[in-house]
């Protein structure tokens, strides 16, 4: 049986890339998972090989992304007969759905687009513009 999960989250802080003796890319990706508007859960992700390398040179902190991969638990016992548990995520495939900047990008082109409407109802409503020059005004 496989212990697969899919996450979707944005990337916590800018990716380091590192390679093992073996030189294997490798990267540790922390990722916020919205549960609810006041609920978030912060995983760790592994990501090996040529994805680690591809994730690290396009993504960045804030990056919206969709993980796939399998699921690995790591159980021990200390010195004292203590139980532990651990579980290990490791990605196999990553989807790059959103960066941050262009998330900004289509939020500024978003209010530009309003302010812009906004400024044309105003000149259907009232008519064109007219000139003023400092002669028409009293004081």
């Amino acid at each position: 049986m496989n212990n697969n999960f899919i996450f979707v989250g944005r990337i916590c802080k800018n990716l380091e890339l590192r390679y093992t003796k073996e030189n294997k890319a490798v990267v540790e990706m922390s990722l916020a998972i919205n549960n609810t508007k006041e609920s978030t859960t912060f995983v760790k992700v592994s990501v090996w090989g040529k994805i680690a390398e591809t994730t690290a040179e396009y993504c960045k902190k804030g990056d919206l992304v969709g993980v796939q991969g399998k699921v690995l638990n790591h159980n021990w016992e200390d010195d004292k007969g203590i139980k532990h548990y651990d579980y290990n995520f490791m990605a196999n495939n990553i989807t790059f759905l959103q960066t941050k900047s262009n998330n900004q990008t289509e939020q500024k082109q978003s209010e530009n687009d309003i302010k812009k409407a906004t400024d044309e109802q105003i000149y259907a409503d009232f008519g064109d513009s007219i000139e003023i020059t400092d002669d028409d005004i009293a004081f």
